[in-house]
C-alpha cells in the first residue's frame, strides 16, 4: 500500500497559493472516479465531534491510479494542494476549525495533463471548543486565603500579598485579586495545568494602577530551570509578553510581545502555542499582536505548579505582579482566533449622555440612560452666550396638511432641542475627572455648520489640558472637511499630527454624526463620520493624563488661549469608557435622542467591542 503525505495546515493559513485551478480542465465524465474522504477527527456522520482549535487528519484517495495532484477547500477557511508520495496513492492533511457549525470540505483530484480524475466533498459538524482544562475566576470574597477553581480545578493559594474582594473588570461582572507586587504576590494552584510540549493557551484579564517600570508575572506554569510559559508585562520590550522556555539543548526562548500597557484600564491577554503549526501567538484584547512561526522547533516540558502573579527563576520566584488579575483560564488546545477576539471582548460603557433639551441654571443634564428624565452625572456647563435652541411649534402638521411648510434646518438635530453656538464665544463644557489617566475612551456628537464654506478652523469636541488640547474634532478651514489632530503633550510646543479625513461636512437638516475613538492598547485614535471609518487609523504618541483633560464643545484651546469656536449647532453627545468598534459605532449613530443601547443588568450602557477595527 502506498505510504500517505502529511500535511498540516490551520485555518485562515496562507502557506499554499490562494488561486488554485479548480476545475480548470477535466477529462471526460466516464473517466473521473468519486475521492474518498476519511478523518479520525471529523467523520461525515451528521453528528457534532469536539471542536473548535482541535486538528484532525483528513485522507483523500481517488481511486485512480492516474492521480498525481490533489486541491481541496475547507469552505470559508482553507484551501490548497498537496501531492502523493506515487501516482493513485492517498495523501493526509490536518486540519484546525476555527469555529463551531457545519463544515464542507471539497477535493479533486488531477492527472499528469491536469485533467480531473476524481472528486470529492464531506460536510461534516464541529462543536464549541473544549472547556479549560482549568480555571480561576478570582471572584472570592474578600478575606479569603485560596482562590477557588471552577469545576475540577482545584483551588489556588494565596499568598500574603493577595487581597481578594477587589473591583472586577467590566460593570458587575464580580470582584477580582488584587497583588501588591511584594514576594507575597501570588496564587500558587500546587500543581500543574498544561502539557507545555503540546499545544495549548492561557488567558487573564488584568489592570495596572500605574505604568509598569519592571517585567511583571501574570500567569506561568513551573519549569525545571524556570518558567514553563510565561504571560506577563516584558520591560525590555515595553510591552505585553507570551514566551515559552526552549526545550533541552537550545539556548534562547522563544517570546512575541506586543500591545500598549496602559495603566488604570483593564486589559485581556492570551497567549496560545500552536504545537502542530509551530506557531506562538500573542493577543491583547482580542487583538493579534504578535505570532512567530517556527515549524519544529521543540519546546520545554514545564510541568511544575502554575502560577498567577510570579514566575519561576534560578535563584527562586521573580516578576511579582503589582496589579488585579480576574478570570485566568489555562486551556490544552489552540484557542483559534475568533474564540481569542470573543474571549478578548472590551464592554464600552456610556458615561455620560448630554441630550441637549434643556439646560436649568445654564447647565445641561447628564441624563441617566434608562431614565432619561432623572440626572445622571454632571451636567455640561454653557457658556459665553450658549443656549439650548428648541423646535418651534409650526402650528400645523406637515404630514397631513400639504399648505404646511416648514424650513428643515428649523427643527433641532435630534430630538426636540440642540446646543446653538454662535462661532464667538459660545461654547459649552465639563470638568476634568470623567476620563481615566489612560484608558481607552470615545466621544460621540451630532453637529451642523452653518456654513461649509468657512475659512477658519471650527472645534465640535476638544479635551482640553492647561495650554493645549489633547485631541480635537473641527472642521478645518483650509481643507473644508472634518479633520482629527491630537498633540503629543500638554504643552504649547507639543507635536501636533492633524488629518484631513477628506468628508465635507453638512451644514444641513441632521448634521453629521462624529465619533472620536481612542484604543490605548494599540496607541490608535479614529474618526468616523455618519458611521464609517473617515480615513485611516492615526498612530497616538501622547503622554497625556486624560484625567485631567476637561471636554470642551464647541472650542478648543489653541496656543494663543481659547479659540476656535464653533458656528452652528450641536447635539446628543456621549462619552463612553472603552474604544468603540467598526460595528458599534453605526449603531450609536442611528439612536434616536433619548435612547441608549443597554445589557441586562448593567447600570449604564454597554455595547460590545473589539477595542479595534480588524
Amino acid at each position: 500500500m502506498t505510504a500517505a503525505l502529511t500535511v498540516v495546515f490551520a485555518a485562515g493559513g496562507t502557506g499554499l497559493p490562494a488561486e488554485l485551478p479548480f476545475g480548470a480542465t477535466t477529462a471526460a465524465a466516464a473517466d473521473i472516479e468519486p475521492v474518498t474522504i476519511t478523518s479520525d477527527r471529523y467523520p461525515d456522520d451528521g453528528r457534532p465531534h469536539e471542536g473548535a482549535g482541535e486538528y484532525g487528519s483528513f485522507t483523500f484517495d481517488a481511486g485512480s491510479a492516474d492521480a498525481v495532484r490533489y486541491t481541496y477547500d475547507f469552505t470559508g477557511q482553507a484551501r490548497g494542494e498537496v501531492t502523493p508520495s506515487a501516482p493513485g496513492g492517498p495523501v493526509t492533511v490536518r486540519f484546525m476549525p476555527e469555529k463551531a457549525g457545519p463544515h464542507r470540505l471539497s477535493v479533486k483530484a488531477y492527472d499528469r495533463a491536469g485533467y480531473t480524475v476524481g472528486t470529492g466533498s464531506s460536510w461534516f459538524w464541529v462543536s464549541s471548543g473544549r472547556a479549560p482544562q482549568a480555571a480561576w475566576p478570582l471572584g472570592d470574597p474578600e478575606g479569603s486565603e485560596h482562590a477557588e477553581g471552577t469545576g475540577s480545578t482545584p483551588s489556588a493559594t494565596a499568598g500574603p500579598g493577595v487581597t481578594f474582594g477587589r473591583p472586577g473588570h467590566g460593570w458587575n461582572t464580580g470582584t477580582a485579586a488584587a497583588l501588591d507586587g511584594t514576594s507575597g504576590a501570588y496564587l500558587d494552584a500546587q500543581g500543574s495545568a498544561l502539557d507545555t510540549r503540546k499545544a495549548f493557551a492561557v488567558g487573564a484579564w488584568v489592570y495596572l494602577p500605574e505604568r509598569p517600570s519592571r517585567s511583571m508575572t501574570v500567569v506561568s506554569q513551573d519549569g525545571s530551570d524556570g518558567p514553563g510559559f510565561a504571560l506577563g508585562y516584558d520591560d525590555e520590550a515595553d510591552a505585553w509578553a507570551f514566551r515559552v522556555s526552549p526545550a533541552e539543548g537550545t539556548p534562547l526562548s522563544w517570546a512575541v510581545s506586543g500591545g500598549a500597557a496602559p495603566r488604570q484600564s483593564w486589559i485581556h491577554l492570551l497567549g496560545v502555542y500552536d504545537a502542530e503549526l509551530g506557531s506562538l501567538r500573542l493577543y491583547v484584547n482580542g487583538r493579534l499582536a504578535r505570532e512567530d512561526i517556527q515549524r519544529g522547533r521543540a519546546v520545554a516540558t514545564g510541568a511544575g505548579d502554575l502560577q498567577i502573579g510570579r514566575e519561576a527563576s534560578a535563584s527562586g520566584y521573580s516578576g511579582h505582579l503589582r496589579g488585579t488579575v480576574a478570570d485566568v483560564r489555562a486551556y490544552d488546545r489552540v484557542v483559534p482566533a475568533p474564540e481569542a477576539e470573543e474571549l478578548g471582548v472590551a464592554q464600552p460603557h456610556q458615561v455620560a449622555y448630554w441630550p441637549l433639551e434643556s439646560a436649568t441654571g445654564g447647565v445641561a443634564p447628564d441624563m441617566d440612560p434608562k431614565r432619561t428624565d432623572e440626572p445622571a452625572g454632571v451636567g455640561l456647563s454653557l457658556r459665553g452666550g450658549a443656549s439650548i435652541y428648541t423646535t418651534p411649534d409650526p402650528g400645523c402638521d406637515p404630514g397631513t396638511d400639504p399648505d404646511c411648510v416648514v424650513d428643515p434646518n428649523a427643527y433641532a438635530l435630534s430630538g426636540n432641542g440642540h446646543l446653538a453656538l454662535d462661532g464667538s464665544t459660545a461654547y459649552a463644557d465639563r470638568a476634568a475627572g470623567l476620563l481615566g489617566p489612560e484608558d481607552s475612551f470615545s466621544i460621540t456628537a451630532r453637529a451642523r455648520l452653518s456654513s461649509r464654506d468657512a475659512d477658519e478652523n471650527q472645534t465640535v469636541l476638544s479635551l482640553s489640558g492647561h495650554s493645549t488640547q489633547a485631541v480635537v474634532v473641527r472642521y478645518s478651514g483650509s481643507t473644508r472637511r472634518w479633520e482629527l489632530a491630537v498633540t503629543s503633550r500638554d504643552d504649547s510646543g507639543a507635536t501636533v499630527t492633524a488629518r484631513d479625513t477628506a468628508v465635507l461636512p453638512s451644514a444641513t437638516g441632521s448634521g453629521d454624526h462624529l465619533a472620536l475613538v481612542y484604543d490605548a492598547t494599540t496607541r490608535e485614535v479614529r474618526l468616523y463620520v455618519n458611521g464609517q471609518l473617515a480615513g485611516a487609523e492615526t498612530e497616538w504618541a501622547n503622554s497625556w493624563d486624560l484625567s485631567t483633560t476637561r471636554l470642551e464643545v464647541g472650542r478648543s484651546m489653541t496656543t494663543s488661549g481659547s479659540g476656535d469656536h464653533f458656528s452652528g449647532a450641536v447635539d446628543e453627545v456621549r462619552v463612553f469608557q472603552g474604544a468603540l468598534d467598526a460595528d458599534a459605532v453605526p449603531v450609536v449613530s442611528i439612536l434616536p435622542s433619548g435612547s441608549s443601547v443597554s445589557e441586562p443588568g448593567d447600570p449604564r450602557t454597554g455595547l460590545t467591542s473589539r477595542g479595534s477595527d480588524t
